[in-house]
């Protein structure tokens, strides 16, 4: 054969390796030609990317373009990468079984149904898993509930080594609606995540540093005046808007308000309502506004205070001040201060005669302790800690609920931000099964 000869030989066979062999002074082309993938009318597919370890899809090669069933479709994010998100019921049958995707959108297509029907979708890109193979599709998301399947799978995702048998099914691996069993309930997403940040100063230095970490982490984050917000029930159902048009689903909100903000925390237990994952809750807020049921939570934890603190009178009780700090008494010539996030501390300095330095040397032992334990007594997953130690004990003198992010990162040089945005992913929920068990459906699709 000769090399013009093989290079349609070449093209012919698909899929493979190729190398060049010489012979009798003759080039050939030697092919290895991998084992198509074959499938049937009716194939078990799993797209992980969107958190989808098994769904039953129909092969049809008269449609162009894939789908998915696709519910509460909602676009986020801004204009120039908008995202979409929205709810599958892969199980047919189990409306109690819902998983929350989200993707980046390729653009919005115009598509013809087989019943002749145009609808405008929108289009995301998608890892296709079928026989233990994999590969990139285009998906367009529409409502498939009175479809037998969930999912069709169209022409553009067959690639050239695939064969398609009409006339069998399930030609590959089964796979089981099992895993959306076994899932956990709060189960560490890996999908973009639209996140809130309610704060009254949306041109902060912090509040570019958080959507910095959350771009880079791949979600949206997006800042919300609580000024302008309004708390509505209609008909008995929590919601918020803007100028009259309703607040959307936020995945996660960082509430950056102190407690002297009235309505700050009814606006968070709204957004909690709403079925919105708050680092610091809406109770935990409203506890700040009464620095007593501050002082009140940490003895009841057990976490140090002096004693004085227990004071009543004005002269010795706590005072809140203007930028959120709780004191419950006057700062001393040495503390430290820790930020905690998600009961965790992430980063400390000193300080000296109201002066925050980098610490000049370790924590002394029982501070981290005693941090960690206050946030977790008062309910705070976002909370800096003023804690003094005297004697081989620990107490904790003051406690802000929007502490200053980008000081400790001047003062230590640490990343604060990603580690907020890593304890939204943490609570995210990614899917949710309200009551029930999947057994029966198992026990009728997998036969």
């Amino acid at each position: 054969m000769s090399h013009g000869g093989a290079k349609s030989a070449r093209q012919c066979c698909g899929a493979g390796t190729s190398s060049l062999s010489l012979r009798n002074g003759n080039v050939f082309w030697i092919t290895s030609v991998s084992t198509p993938l074959i499938l049937g009318w009716e194939e078990w597919v799993a797209l992980p990317g969107l958190g989808l370890p098994a769904i039953k899809a129909k092969v049809d090669t008269g449609a162009r373009t894939s789908a998915l069933h696709a519910g509460l479709i909602e676009l986020f994010g801004p204009a120039a990468a908008p995202h979409v998100r929205f709810v599958v019921h892969p199980v047919p049958g189990r409306e109690d079984i819902e998983i929350t995707c989200s993707a980046p959108v390729i653009e919005r297509r115009d598509v013809t149904s087989s019943n002749g029907e145009r609808e405008n979708r929108y289009v995301i890109a998608a890892t296709v898993v079928i026989g233990g193979r994999e590969w990139p599709i285009e998906v367009t998301l529409t409502n498939r509930e009175t479809m037998s399947y969930r999912m069709l799978l169209g022409r553009q995702a067959i690639r050239e080594d695939m064969i398609v048998e009409p006339a069998s099914s399930f030609r590959q691996p089964r796979l089981s609606y099992r895993p959306y069993r076994n899932l956990p309930r709060r189960d560490s997403v890996r999908r973009p995540l639209r996140i809130g940040v309610v704060t009254r100063r949306p041109d902060a230095a912090s509040s570019v540093r958080l959507a910095e970490a959350a771009s880079h982490q791949g979600h949206v984050l997006e800042l919300i005046d609580p000024r302008a917000v309004q708390v509505t029930f209609d008909c008995g159902r929590p919601g918020l808007t803007i100028d009259g048009v309703p607040l959307a689903h936020y995945d996660g909100v960082i509430p950056r308000l102190n407690g002297a903000t009235a309505m700050g925390p009814a606006m968070i237990r709204q957004l909690e309502m709403m079925g919105s994952f708050a680092l610091n809750s809406g109770d935990a807020l409203e506890r700040l506004q009464h620095p007593v049921s501050v002082i009140q939570a940490l003895v009841r934890a057990g976490v140090g205070s002096p004693p004085e603190v227990l004071s009543l009178s004005r002269a010795q009780g706590p005072e809140l001040s203007r930028d959120g700090l709780i004191a419950v008494r006057a700062a001393p010539e040495r503390a430290y201060r820790l930020l905690v996030v998600d009961h965790k501390v992430i980063d400390a300095v000193e300080m000296r005669r109201g002066r925050l330095r980098p610490l000049g040397k370790r924590l002394p032992v029982g501070v981290r302790r005693t941090a960690r334990r206050a946030s977790r007594a008062l309910g705070l997953g976002l909370a800096s800690f003023d804690v003094v130690a005297n004697a081989g004990s620990s107490a904790v003198i003051a406690v802000s609920a929007a502490p200053s992010l980008l000081r400790f990162e001047k003062l230590t040089g640490t990343d604060v931000a990603r580690p907020i945005i890593v304890a939204i992913e943490a609570h995210v929920r990614s899917w949710s099964r309200r009551s029930g068990d999947v057994t029966a459906a198992e026990t009728h699709d997998e036969n």
